[in-house]
């Protein structure tokens, strides 16, 4: 059975961690960091991931802020509010340590597991999709409640994993960059992508 990851990270009990299957279900769970989804995962899955998606900047830039390209032009593109497409900088450490540590324990058990960074809340303004309008269309099973914010992000993540790698969505904002980013493809965590639905 092929599965999808998806991670929402956040700080105690607020890091949301999903199983995504063929079918359409998911195993989710909330969690207090990295290693707890991590082990989660573990415990879901009987061979390597398909991929993971994760809630989390996963290149950063040494620029103004640290601004990325690829935030710029979702915030510019879609009108989205600088609080909901942060800057590295204003971000919560537990987004970005988090993420970065959970990209790091997927490797070192699956080295080849391919990676792409997500941005459910956007997904879904770019989409202009409600959750269950989202459900429907990428035909995700799942119940989940309004109380569950972090598994819903974590599935779109899974998801934004499934579709990119899958080819389906083909724009990577990972190529979208300032000469202060890291390039996602070769550095330390790399490689990692930014899929994005093609509009």
């Amino acid at each position: 059975m092929t599965v999808w990851i998806g991670a929402d990270p956040g700080g105690k009990g607020n890091f949301g961690v999903a199983v995504l299957q063929d079918d359409g279900s998911a195993q989710t769970t909330c969690v207090n960091c990295a290693d707890e989804a991590f082990k989660f995962v573990v415990e879901q899955t009987t061979s390597q991931p398909a991929g993971a998606g994760v809630d989390a900047p996963l290149w950063w830039s040494s620029g103004r802020s640290s601004d990325r390209q690829a935030d710029q032009w979702l915030r510019g593109h879609y009108h989205i509010a600088a609080g909901t497409v942060q800057t590295a900088n204003s971000l919560q450490g537990a987004a970005l340590v988090q993420g970065v540590m959970f990209v790091q324990r997927m490797r070192e058990r699956y080295p080849n597991v391919p990676v792409t960074e997500s941005h459910p809340k956007a997904v879904l303004i770019a989409l202009e999709l409600t959750w269950p309008q989202f459900q429907n269309r990428f035909e995700i099973a799942a119940t989940i409640t309004d109380e569950q914010e972090h598994e819903r992000d974590a599935i779109i993540a899974a998801v934004a994993a499934r579709e990119g790698f899958g080819g389906r969505w083909s724009r990577d904002l990972s190529l979208l960059r300032h000469p202060s980013e890291q390039e996602p493809d070769a550095y330390w965590l790399a490689p990692v992508h930014y899929f994005w639905p093609d509009e």
